[in-house]
C-alpha cells in the first residue's frame, strides 16, 4: 500500500527524529560529549550575541509565537489546525520538561556555562521546543518543502547556540531535536487518521484551510 505524501512526511520526521535520539544517547552513553563539549565551545568574547540569538529559542519567545499562530489560524475558521498546533506543541513542551525532572542529568562544568540556566540538561528543551513550534508552524502555514528546510535550519541553530554557550552536552540537543522530530511526525500521523484526506478531495488536513 502506497502512503500518501502527508504519512510519508509523518514517517520521515519520526525516521529522522529517532536517529538524531539514537545518535545522542551513543554520544552520552560512550562518552563523546566530553570532547565534542570542549571543540564546539564559544570564546566569551562572542557570548554576547550568541545569547541573545540563542534567546530566539526560548520559551518566552517559542511560546508567543506559538500563541500567535494559534490566534491566526482561529480567525481563519482552521480549528482543527489551531487544535492540533495548540495541544501538539503544548503537550510535547510539558513531556520534555517531565522527561528532564526523569532523567536528572546534570549539566557542563559550571564554570564553562556562557548563559545562565536552572533546569536539568538532557534533553534540550531549546532544541526540542524551537524543533516541535517552527516544523508545526511550517506544516500547517508554508508551502512546500522550503518552509520545513527553514524550520529545520532554525531549530539546528538554536541547538547549536545551547552547546556553543557551554550549558549543554552535545547529547542534550541531538536528543531534543530528535524528540522534537519523533513528536512531530506522530502528531502527524494522529492527525492525518482522524481526518484523512483521499485523493482529490478538498477537507481539512493539516496544511489546509477550513471552512
Amino acid at each position: 500500500m502506497r502512503l500518501a505524501p502527508e504519512d510519508q512526511q509523518a514517517t520521515l520526521l519520526v525516521a529522522s527524529g529517532t536517529f538524531m535520539i539514537a545518535a545522542g544517547l551513543t554520544c552520552w552513553w560512550f562518552g563523546l560529549d566530553w570532547r565534542l563539549h570542549y571543540s564546539l565551545h564559544l570564546s566569551p568574547m562572542h557570548a554576547p550575541l550568541v545569547r541573545r540569538l540563542s534567546a530566539l529559542g526560548g520559551a518566552m519567545t517559542m511560546i508567543p509565537i506559538g500563541l500567535i499562530g494559534f490566534g491566526f489560524l482561529l480567525a481563519r475558521k482552521r480549528r482543527a489546525d489551531a487544535a492540533w498546533l495548540f495541544l501538539t506543541v503544548a503537550i510535547g513542551r510539558l513531556g520534555i520538561e517531565g522527561l528532564k525532572l526523569v532523567l536528572g542529568r546534570p549539566r557542563p562544568p559550571v564554570e564553562d556555562w556562557l548563559d545562565h540556566v536552572t533546569s536539568w540538561s538532557f534533553p534540550s528543551s531549546h532544541s526540542a521546543g524551537t524543533m516541535m513550534t517552527c516544523v508545526a508552524l511550517a506544516l500547517l502555514f508554508g508551502h512546500g518543502d522550503g518552509a520545513i528546510l527553514l524550520a529545520l535550519l532554525a531549530a539546528l541553530f538554536i541547538g547549536w547556540t545551547r552547546v556553543a554557550l557551554g550549558v549543554h552536552w552535545p547529547s542534550d540537543v541531538m536528543a531534543g531535536w530528535g524528540i522534537g522530530l519523533v513528536w512531530i511526525g506522530l502528531a502527524m500521523s494522529v492527525r492525518n487518521a482522524i481526518a484523512p484526506t483521499e485523493p482529490g478531495d478538498r477537507g481539512p488536513s493539516v496544511g489546509s484551510e477550513e471552512g
